[in-house]
């Protein structure tokens, strides 16, 4: 048992170190703007995670809120769909205030001619955030809050900070990882703005705004790991893995509570029938045991690492929660159900009318 024990502290330190340089390596090249924006949830759960795994706060008091509240929106949109609803509603109605503001002359603002939500996408054409999800996810009060952008560089300066101490921390003690890259300096290049509070070409007609807009945000986050995150580094990288996973659980979260919601209120329909059948499938694979490990770094008693299994990608993790399942095939299970995910989002919007713009 003390074998165990002392495998399990030290597996859970070089977790740590590997996602660290990992992060560090996206930070030394990586400068777009939008990509800087969608990546800040995902470094400071990193940054989280760590020092709740330390028990102890490195942040000054300043600062300290603001990563907490952040950590917490990544799971925003897995609360009561309600709940959702009021929130995307919420968001949606202080950024409409927010643009409407900037608009010259007081006749012009009872026009609704002002737009409020920006999109941003791929060369192909996915869709991967929207400037409402970012201001959620971020706790943006006012675009146009002249001290956001101090508030946005000291976020960014702890995040590099502690990253770069964990790394010279570490460095001591144990040989630093090599991380494979397959990408560097990724550009987003397009955008396509609308009024939510008109017809536009991004919403479907039927739906309400509230419910566009809630599976917009999904498909954002969704889209934003496959189709931007994931390309960066080599297919198994520890640390892009954690992201989807926690990514793709709490999307199917907010997809359990949407269903839930049509269930109670008796608007059964094949979309909620299609979506029970994801669910089942995401059931199989985030089983609480691995799902403690990956959302938390502490691995002291979680029964997850063996001796046998040591040697194995990811330390033998996923071979020991789910019977002998290599990584490499739970890493391929996890990417067919962010597809399956991904493409049921999508067919809740018709995007053949869009016409992107060049950023």
């Amino acid at each position: 048992m003390c074998e165990i024990s002392a495998l399990e502290k030290l597996v859970t330190v070089r977790i740590i170190q590997e996602d660290a340089e990992t992060i560090y390596s996206l930070l030394q090249t990586e400068r777009d703007s939008i990509f800087s924006m969608g990546v800040i949830p995902y470094y400071v759960l990193f940054v989280q995670s760590c020092q709740e795994y330390m028990g102890e706060n490195f942040l000054p008091e300043s600062i300290k809120k603001d990563f907490k509240d952040i950590r917490n929106h990544i799971k925003a949109y897995a609360e009561r769909f309600g709940k959702s609803q009021r929130r995307v509603l919420s968001v949606d109605d202080i950024q409409n205030k927010d643009f409407k503001n900037q608009l010259r002359f007081e006749f012009l603002k009872n026009m609704n001619i002002h737009l409020n939500l920006g999109s941003y996408w791929t060369d192909s054409g996915h869709i991967i955030g929207n400037t409402q999800q970012i201001a959620d996810f971020l706790s943006v009060k006012s675009m146009f809050d002249p001290a956001l952008k101090d508030k946005n560089y000291l976020i960014c300066y702890q995040i590099g900070s502690f990253v770069a101490s964990v790394r010279e921390g570490l460095s001591d003690g144990l040989n630093s990882p090599t991380i494979e890259r397959l990408e560097h300096f990724i550009k987003i290049n397009y955008y396509y703005d609308i009024n939510t509070n008109s017809k536009n070409k991004l919403f479907l007609r039927n739906t309400s705004k509230e419910t566009n807009l809630f599976f917009l945000h999904l498909l954002c986050n969704m889209n934003f790991v496959k189709y931007i995150l994931n390309p960066l580094l080599i297919d198994g990288n520890i640390w892009t893995f954690r992201v989807e996973y926690v990514v793709s659980y709490y999307t199917l979260r907010a997809l359990e509570r949407f269903t839930n919601y049509y269930v109670s209120n008796k608007h059964k329909c094949t979309e909620t029938e299609e979506l029970v059948e994801i669910l089942k499938e995401g059931e199989k694979l985030f089983k609480t045991q691995l799902r403690n490990c990956m959302m938390h770094y502490d691995l002291n008693g979680a029964d997850a690492i063996t001796v046998e299994n040591i040697d194995k990608p990811f330390y033998g993790i996923i071979e020991n929660c789910f019977n002998g399942t290599s990584y490499e095939n739970y890493l391929s299970a996890l990417h067919n159900l962010s597809d399956k995910i991904i493409d049921y989002l999508e067919k809740q919007f018709d995007f053949s009318n869009v016409k992107l713009k060049k950023l």
